[in-house]
């Protein structure tokens, strides 16, 4: 009998060790190198299975813990994959010499709004005119001071509630970007355009209407993010404003019927991340077998692989999950 006992203790005892090692770990954030996303404080979550993240192969944009070369933890976003050469340019990322897009997802978490939402008082119409924008910085006020550069990677993002039956037509405009969408359906939708990593990038979406605020927050574009753009263009050359100014942007509601209303409920304009080189003033990092380049989300108070190098990926602890 008292055998019996220890057996079944044993059996229950292995198994709570596999289901506490099954469940998803936490970590919180200290610093602000992945901000806008993460800001001190936050506390983030792995998958389940934490364990076998040591097997998996890492994806460009995901955010890993990884152990850095001092021996410290931090949090960091994989963008070179083994065998890749990874640049820098002009504050965009190119991968064997080519620019790398983000998808809108991965935009989401690493942009800036340039400013925040705002009501657009049932308008069906909105302009912002070609203007300078900085990589400004709200949440890194007590940063010693930095050079502000211009920005070019910038859009618009609307919430669009269309009532009614028939539909609407949703115009967007980015710099010399029109793209037409047609709402077929009553409901909310988001409306997406912009210059994004030399392309002039476009997406609609439905918004849950069970969402309250769409903005989640500290993202740059309203929830339920699709996969992909539905339009990525190459940037057309000699279209840039003078002084690095970004492009115009512009959208217009139309009714498709006269049973039908379309109605901007929010707007704003997103700015991308601007990749800063190191001060040593290297641009280029060629990959190693079985190694990663990582970036932190808000390069200036950053110390990536753009100062240490490549990381080899056993030093990619575990795989964060993608906040909603």
């Amino acid at each position: 009998m008292q055998a019996g006992r220890i057996a079944v203790a044993a059996v229950f005892g292995a198994g709570l060790v596999l289901a506490l090692a099954a469940m998803p770990k936490r970590y919180e954030v200290a610093g602000i190198s992945m901000a806008p996303g993460l800001l001190p404080g936050d506390v983030v979550t792995t998958r389940w299975l934490p364990f076998a993240d040591r097997w998996q192969r890492p994806c460009r944009w995901d955010r890993w813990v990884a152990r850095l070369p001092d021996g410290s933890t931090g949090v960091k976003r994989v963008v070179g994959l083994p065998g890749e050469t990874v640049s820098i340019e002009e504050g965009d990322l190119t991968i064997d010499g080519e620019l790398i897009l983000k998808d809108p997802r991965t935009l989401a978490e690493v942009g800036s709004l340039v400013s925040p939402p705002i009501p657009a008082v049932a308008s069906t119409s909105w302009s912002w005119p070609p203007t300078r924008v900085l990589d400004e910085a709200p949440f890194a006020a007590d940063e010693p001071s930095r050079r502000l550069l211009p920005v070019r990677d910038v859009g618009l993002a609307a919430v669009v509630g269309v009532t009614g039956t028939g539909g609407a037509r949703a115009q967007g405009r980015c710099g010399p970007l029109t793209v037409t969408w047609r709402l077929r359906q009553a409901g909310r939708f988001a409306i997406v355009a912009g210059r994004l990593d030399g392309r002039a990038v476009a997406a609609a979406w439905r918004v849950p209407e069970a969402v309250v605020d769409p903005w989640p927050s500290r993202s740059c574009l309203p929830v339920n993010w699709p996969r992909q753009w539905t339009v990525a263009e190459a940037w057309p050359s000699g279209t840039d404003q003078p002084a690095m100014q970004s492009p115009a942007l512009a959208l217009d509601l139309a009714s498709s019927e006269s049973g039908a209303s379309a109605d901007i409920e929010q707007v704003a304009v997103w700015r991308d991340v601007l990749y800063r080189p190191p001060a040593t003033g290297t641009t280029t990092w060629q990959m190693e077998p079985d190694h990663a380049f990582l970036l932190g989300d808000f390069p200036p108070a950053s110390r990536d692989s753009r100062h240490f190098g490549c990381l080899p990926t056993s030093a990619l602890r575990h795989r964060l999950r993608s906040r909603p």
